[in-house]
């Protein structure tokens, strides 16, 4: 009987000794480490082999691209920058992707040294705008001028004057000018009324210039493809008003001028 007592005595003096600690490390007892904390996982630091590149392994043809241009980049000289690098590679990608306006200057400032995270949201954002084949010209730049250039930039102005969105935004920009360029084109197959010239509207049973769906699943890009060609019809109709009025005023005749009957033009009123 004595000896049970004793056997149940043991397990409190060993809790007491952990309660109140250990004046020496012998008198310490010794706890094994719980089973699943030895047998948690390291975390592997990520990396593939890109001498072949399977286009369905998404994760690894994106690592793969990136420590490509992280090879050609201002930053290549620190191998360590390569994972700030490769984040915001994966994030520029995610906001162009999503048509996002780019969280850091698309265009490198003169002088200014790049961080390894801003080189690589900039590499991958600029991979999707050119890899979705999106036109862009500079349009300070005098030479290599045409006439789809020149509409172009003439739509870009109308870009920044209508408030549409951010400069470094190229996908609302570059649906804003998609529909410039085709409410242009529209304005030019307008019923031959002077109605639809001079009043910039169309003859009245006529169909419009374009439908616009309304509700709040309409898209930011959906909607700036919208505002440009409202723009882009007016912008057109404007012009050959104008035109029009230049030869109106060309055929005007002077007063003591005789002209043949039947050459005479329309007199007011008539």
């Amino acid at each position: 009987m004595r000896r049970s007592v004793l056997a149940g005595a043991v397990p409190v003096v060993v809790l007491l000794a952990l309660l109140q600690g250990c004046s020496k490390p012998q008198d310490c007892p010794k706890v094994a480490p719980a089973a699943e904390d030895s047998a948690r996982p390291v975390a592997e630091e990520e990396s593939y082999d890109c001498t072949s590149v399977d286009a369905s392994d998404a994760p690894k043809q994106v690592w793969c691209e990136a420590r490509g241009s992280f090879d050609q980049s201002s930053v290549a000289d620190d191998v360590a920058n390569f994972d700030a690098y490769l984040k915001g590679y994966r994030q520029g990608i995610n906001d162009a992707r999503r048509a996002e306006t780019s969280q850091v200057a698309r265009e490198v400032l003169e002088g200014q040294t790049e961080k390894p995270n801003e080189a690589g949201y900039r590499a991958g954002y600029q991979r999707v705008v050119e890899e979705l084949g999106f036109l862009e010209y500079n349009c300070s730049d005098s030479e290599k001028a045409s006439e789809y250039k020149d509409r172009w930039c003439e739509a870009d102005d109308a870009y920044r004057i209508a408030g549409v969105g951010s400069s470094d935004n190229p996908f609302l920009r570059g649906r804003f000018i998609d529909g410039y360029m085709a409410g242009g084109r529209v304005a030019l197959t307008v019923p031959t009324s002077m109605e639809a010239f001079f009043s910039g509207e169309n003859p009245e049973g006529k169909q419009p210039a374009i439908y616009k769906r309304e509700g709040d699943d309409v898209k930011p890009t959906e909607q700036a493809f919208y505002s440009g060609f409202d723009e882009g019809y007016k912008a057109m109709i404007a012009s050959i008003r104008e035109s029009i009025n230049q030869v109106m005023q060309q055929m005007q005749v002077p007063n003591n001028m005789q002209m043949p009957e039947g050459l005479m033009p329309p007199q007011p009123g008539q």
